[in-house]
């Protein structure tokens, strides 16, 4: 056979990505027999807390990019009499403006995405930046963006051209998202893992970065960037700006690149905490920082509030990259035509929001807030509901949408899971998945320090449901405790 097991390329094979492995996989199924009623299990539903997908867990969306994004793809309800009984004003505005933008709501854009919605990313990041840092920082350069179908692919891009081999690294968090190490995998580079200190809040240190770099070094491996998720995924971290600074200082001493994940930038949470931006770090060092250290940063409109995952929308700019690379940075979507036009549209809509004095503005601003303020109570919610059982810890989820809590297990537990083959933490996640109906992952496809254990749940069911999901997962740790023993020390 021309495409068998045995012939199909090695490096696919050996890709793995957690949050839809084989748990998530059982899951769908059991949640296919309770709604036809098929099979016999104890529980009513299935509480999927696995993926950062806000809208499947009942996230409405915003009004206004939704209306926006109606009469763009149905530009004739902008004509139709009763459109401004339908739609608020500055949406039809906005829709009427972007129209003759786009060259046809069907037809392909540039292959780094419309130049006006480049545009629109340049001046977001420009006022964040400056905003932060109390000052002018220079401008962002909209030739230097490029919009892409949610994050993921502006990753993606960015590896396959940073790895020529195995023996090109990049360093990643431990524990990290599984996008980087799977997208490692594929392209045949190396992975070279840092570990996040669980006891000082998931922090990094300069120290943790140079023994990481030079223990690659060591095995003919030369890290060439280096990876930091910030707001933290799955561990919900946030940097502090002076750690920040430290990092930026590192990666111009050994000279990699640095791709700044900063997906969740609007989920912050802890009192005292903010987002602070890598570019506006950096940027603020001045030289020789600002003029030679490299720099990836990715966005999307996934995540946030507006938590449009199934849009696909999202950006990535460089700084300090050249421009030959650049003009071969445009080759890789360019094979791909152009990202989609709704995702662009709606990084357009997230980054640009209505105004002081639009007619959405105020109904805009309350949709927006309460939906972080609901956030905001979930990861308290979550942290002190997990805290109250016996075996589980979890350090507090600063930002983004999850939690990391670790797992004490009594040893025969521990012992069982080897003599299955499986590490500890998955037998747990998929024993809780068939007694109590929760579906979280396991810490090991996230990685973590050898001899613990952990999982990662989202903070998005319903704050009605989260009461609910804390005692099933009380009430199933308590059960592998009367069954197994008390937990390891």
């Amino acid at each position: 056979m021309a495409l068998s097991s045995a012939t199909i390329n090695t490096h696919v094979k050996e890709v793995e990505y957690a949050v839809r492995g084989p748990i998530v996989a059982r899951a769908g199924e059991i949640d296919a027999d309770l709604k036809k009623g098929a099979g016999s299990y104890p529980f009513k539903n299935v509480i999927f807390c696995n993926i950062g997908n806000p809208q499947a867990l009942q996230q409405k969306p915003l009004s206004f990019p939704r209306e926006v994004l109606a009469l763009l793809t149905a530009p004739e309800l902008l004509e139709h009499p009763k459109s401004a009984e339908v739609f608020a004003p500055d949406a039809l505005t906005r829709a009427k403006v972007a129209l003759p933008k786009m060259g046809g709501t069907g037809a392909y854009t540039h292959s780094a995405g419309y130049d006006w919605v480049r545009q629109t990313v340049a001046s977001y990041i420009q006022a964040r930046d400056n905003n932060a840092a109390g000052k002018e920082l220079g401008p962002a350069d909209p030739n230097a963006i490029f919009l892409t179908n949610g994050a993921s692919p502006g990753v993606q891009m960015t590896l396959q051209c940073l790895i020529n081999g195995p023996s090109d690294g990049i360093m990643t968090p431990i524990p990290q998202y599984p996008l980087y190490t799977a997208t490692i995998t594929l392209m045949n580079g190396s992975c070279v893992p840092y570990y996040l200190d669980e006891s000082k809040a998931w922090g990094m240190t300069t120290d943790d970065l140079s023994k990481a770099y030079d223990e690659a070094k060591s095995k003919g491996i030369t890290p060439r960037a280096l990876v930091v998720i910030n707001p933290g995924n799955p561990t919900g971290q946030v940097l502090e700006p002076a750690a920040m600074a430290d990092v930026v200082k590192w990666a111009h001493s050994r000279n990699v690149m640095l791709l700044a994940d900063e997906v969740y930038q609007e989920n912050v949470y802890a009192p005292g905490k903010t987002f602070r931006s890598f570019r506006e770090i950096m940027l603020g060092l001045g030289e020789p920082y600002s003029k030679e250290v490299q720099l990836a940063s990715f966005h999307t409109t996934s995540k946030g509030i507006h938590g449009e995952c199934g849009r696909r929308g999202g950006y990535t700019e460089f700084i300090n990259v050249p421009q030959d690379v650049m003009d071969i940075f445009i080759k890789l979507p360019s094979i791909n035509l152009c990202p989609n036009l709704a995702g662009q549209v709606m990084v357009d809509l997230m980054l640009s929001p209505p105004k002081a004095g639009d007619a959405s503005f105020e109904s805009y601003t309350k949709e927006y807030n309460d939906i972080y303020q609901s956030l905001k109570r979930r990861a308290l919610l979550l942290v002190d509901g997990l805290n109250k059982i016996e075996g589980i810890r979890s350090n507090a989820v600063e930002g983004a949408m999850y939690a990391f809590p670790s797992l004490k297990l009594p040893s025969k537990f521990v012992d069982e899971a080897k003599a299955k083959g499986k590490p500890a933490d998955t037998l747990w996640c998929a024993r809780l998945l068939e007694e109590q109906g929760v579906v979280v992952v396991p810490g090991s496809g996230f990685g973590q320090v050898a001899g613990t254990y952990h999982f990662r749940t989202t903070i998005l069911p319903p704050e009605e449901q989260m009461a609910d999901m804390v005692s099933r997962i009380a009430n199933f740790q308590k059960s592998i405790i009367a069954k197994y023993g008390p937990v390891e020390a």
